[in-house]
């Protein structure tokens, strides 16, 4: 009869913890190599819903960062809107934009990408704003009315003409934002563009380059491998 050392039974009873962090491995990989899915570009401008107040919103050419999307609004709103279905559990949402030059005083959202989320089980509905705030720092974060929230995701260090990546765990930061999210979450709206929040009016100009989307697997539960002698 075959014996095997202490030694050797801990491995084995390690393969099953080893086994699952490389699954869990090989999905992250392949979640941020496949290809995202593109919700706004300068050539989709046509498929989303135009809130334009005293603004112009349309497609523009960059040398460095090619077909982008121009938003400019002269004291009113520049907003472009389209319902959201997701394929997948955990959406991540990606985009690239870029301010005119802003008076360094403004205090104000001079841009922002909005996420709405509803739960059919407890009929909540929340909103959540990534915006440019150049008096903000970056990361502020704060509730402006029952199940809304603002989260800045370009503040006081970020400058004008300058092009900026955004990468939003959209499910991940709405949980670390409002309490007791229902389990059956999901996102159902994305607006971009130019406007407060709160209506009021805005004037600024940028760019927003391509507003991507694409899926990160859900985190492995990996249960502790109790290990005998």
């Amino acid at each position: 009869m075959t014996s095997h050392s202490r030694k050797y039974r801990r491995r084995l009873h390690a393969l099953p913890a080893a086994l699952a962090l490389f699954i869990f491995a090989a999905l992250w990989l392949y979640s941020h190599t496949t290809s995202a899915d593109v919700l706004l570009s300068a050539k989709s401008i046509d498929e989303w819903n135009k809130d334009c107040r005293h603004c112009s919103i349309e497609p523009h050419y960059d040398v460095i960062q090619g077909e982008i999307v121009r938003l400019e609004s002269r004291m009113g709103r520049a907003l472009l809107s389209r319902s959201f279905v997701s394929e997948g559990a955990r959406p991540q949402l990606s985009w690239q934009w870029s301010l005119d030059q802003f008076d360094e005083e403004t205090s104000a959202a001079l841009m922002r990408v909005t996420v709405d989320f509803s739960s059919a089980e407890s009929d909540q509905i929340y909103r959540l704003h990534y915006v440019w705030n150049p008096a903000e720092r970056t990361t502020h974060r704060e509730m402006i009315d029952e199940n809304e929230y603002i989260w800045v995701v370009s503040g006081a260090k970020h400058t004008a003409r300058r092009w900026y990546s955004v990468e939003r765990d959209l499910k991940q930061d709405l949980g670390r934002l409002a309490e007791d999210v229902p389990e059956d979450i999901s996102v159902t709206r994305i607006e971009a563009g130019i406007g407060e929040p709160d209506g009021r009016k805005v004037r600024s100009g940028g760019y927003i380059s391509e507003l991507t989307v694409n899926y990160l697997p859900e985190p492995l539960s990996l249960e502790p491998v109790a290990t005998s002698d």
